[in-house]
């Protein structure tokens, strides 16, 4: 089961840490995540990142519906469109001069590889069609310098970069909560496989 805060409510982007002020990655008037990051450990530690297990979950998945906008959330280049079919479906990673930013969960995708983008231009949408759990965009940033093999596959917390009012939680009453529930029921990820590549 998720581990879920009784009220989740945290306000982002009230400072500016490494210099890292990001746009909100889903074009909407409202954030809210499923599953947030370091969540679930217990569970994602069944996996591995280039051969470490894996902390707590590497990013945060946030709510969307079917075929939402997905923005770039800092100006930058798009270095990478793939597919992972080892969990994270179709992803688009972002170089930016504090890092990279990477986009997964997606269905159609808008940009080329070695394309420039600017803050809060599109790149794709989310995927039309649940695979048995809630459609979402899984967001992760990696900030230099990095090492992926830290147990988090280099990556860092998102949330206190993001500029949005506030990002909210599903309560218990929120009308996706028995969705919401599936998330531990699908693995994100596959286990890692001699000569996999992981985003």
């Amino acid at each position: 089961m998720p581990t879920r805060p009784d009220r989740y409510i945290q306000h982002a982007s009230q400072y500016e840490p490494e210099g890292v002020f990001l746009a909100c990655p889903l074009d909407t008037s409202e954030v809210v995540v499923l599953q947030g990051w370091g969540e679930n450990h217990a569970y994602h530690g069944q996996f591995t990142y280039n051969g470490v297990r894996l902390k707590g979950h590497p990013g945060i998945d946030l709510a969307a519906p079917p075929n939402a906008l997905v923005v770039a959330v800092d100006q930058g280049r798009v270095s990478e469109i793939s597919r992972d079919p080892a969990g994270l479906g179709r992803y688009v990673k972002i170089e930016h001069r504090w890092g990279e930013s990477l986009y997964a969960q997606l269905g159609t995708i808008v940009v080329e590889s070695g394309q420039s983008v600017k803050a809060g231009q599109e790149i794709a949408h989310t995927e039309t069609l649940s695979r048995g759990f809630p459609i979402h965009l899984h967001f992760a940033i990696r900030i230099h310098p990095y090492n992926r093999f830290d147990g988090w596959g280099g990556f860092s917390d998102p949330t206190p970069f993001l500029y949005v009012v506030e990002l909210k939680r599903f309560e218990e009453n929120d009308e996706l909560n028995s969705e919401v529930e599936m998330l531990p029921n699908i693995p994100p990820m596959l286990l890692e496989k001699k000569g996999m590549r992981r985003p």
